[in-house]
């Protein structure tokens, strides 16, 4: 495996619509295995075609596994998610705000607010088709992650946007996400 270069926003790449999913080849395996070895080296929780430059609809998310994410995300803690072509199909009316961060946007957080939960449809690495629901931080992370594939970054939709440094977050907590 690969670890990928991770794009920042002067590429135009990330901000571009990326493009359906349709050969599910040895091709698209390797960069499904490269992706999933640069988020885990970024040590990030989520990483979008467009941010290692592959133009595709195809995410790649696990949340963190280390003991106190076990007790707070469950079954979801550790689990590896690969979509192509996600959509979200369902909303919660209801909205968190949270604290954000990005692994193109290195040195920035900011202040999201994102539906509590979520239902998403796509197909899994080999195209077969999936559907499941997430909540809480895993909701968070798939719509992160899904924005990318349309060229939006959390900075375009954040309340707040702040260097770390600068000054301690406004929420007290930081759920950042990758």
């Amino acid at each position: 495996m690969t670890v990928l270069s991770i794009i920042q926003p002067d590429n135009p790449i990330l901000r571009r619509q990326a493009q359906r999913v349709t050969d599910f080849d040895a091709e698209l395996q390797v960069i499904i295995d490269d992706m999933v070895e640069t988020m885990t080296t970024a040590q990030g929780v989520g990483l979008a075609g467009p941010q290692v430059a592959h133009s595709r609809r195809l995410i790649v998310l696990r949340l963190p596994d280390d003991k106190e994410s076990v007790e707070e995300y469950g079954e979801d803690a550790g689990k590896l998610y690969v979509v192509a072509n996600p959509s979200i199909v369902w909303r919660s009316e209801d909205k968190v705000s949270g604290v954000e961060g990005c692994l193109s946007l290195p040195g920035l957080l900011g202040d999201v607010d994102r539906h509590e939960s979520i239902e998403v449809a796509g197909q899994d690495r080999h195209g077969k088709p999936m559907r499941l629901s997430a909540g809480g931080w895993l909701a968070r992370v798939f719509q992160h992650e899904i924005d990318h594939l349309d060229g939006v970054l959390y900075i375009d939709i954040a309340t707040d946007v702040w260097r770390p440094e600068e000054e301690e977050s406004p929420a007290g907590e930081v759920s950042e996400v990758q």
